[in-house]
């Protein structure tokens, strides 16, 4: 029975920094679609334990939530977090019914990679990621996230494709390392 305790907190601890902050970020959004201030605080504090951070231009979930929770009155009593140096970033997008979006990133050879794809609930959302014609990863997912993740033998561009298959528009976040 203790060996069984200990290899579920080995688990639970290997969690990589992109599953924790589009976990985070899933939750987040759930939060928000609640109005659950107490939730939108703990998601940003994830992020920002983190030092996850958004591309350039884009808006700080992280600040947003604490944002939304601070105005519905919920105290926020711990400091700030400085987090790290480095760590997964995240991009939001919106796609029309049926529309795609295709992108690029660059990951390091040898060092894991993982894209995780956050779509709005109630949502359909697929994910293609490929590198010179070859397929790694394609998964359709509804939220709360799916992730995809794999070693890159060589440092290269993948391309990086969102697809909605619902029937309305979906946002969604995509948080990488």
């Amino acid at each position: 029975m203790i060996d069984l305790l200990i290899g579920a907190a080995l688990v639970a601890a290997a969690e990589t920094p992109t599953e924790t902050a589009s976990s985070a970020i899933a939750r987040g959004m759930a939060a928000e679609e609640a109005g659950d201030g107490p939730a939108m605080l703990a998601a940003a504090r994830s992020l920002e334990a983190l030092g996850a951070k958004p591309r350039d231009g884009e808006a700080d979930l992280a600040e947003h939530w604490r944002g939304l929770a601070l105005a519905r009155g919920i105290a926020d009593k711990t400091p700030p977090v400085r987090g790290r140096a480095l760590g997964p970033g995240y991009s939001r997008g919106t796609l029309p019914a049926g529309a795609a979006l295709s992108t690029e990133q660059v990951f390091l050879a040898g060092q894991k990679a993982e894209i995780a794809l956050v779509p709005q609930v109630g949502r359909n959302l697929a994910i293609r990621i490929s590198a010179r014609d070859k397929v790694i990863c394609e998964r359709a997912r509804a939220a709360p996230r799916v992730t995809c993740s794999w070693l890159p033998v060589f440092t290269n561009r993948v391309a990086i494709r969102v697809a909605n298959q619902s029937r309305e528009p979906a946002r969604f976040y995509l948080v990488s390392n």
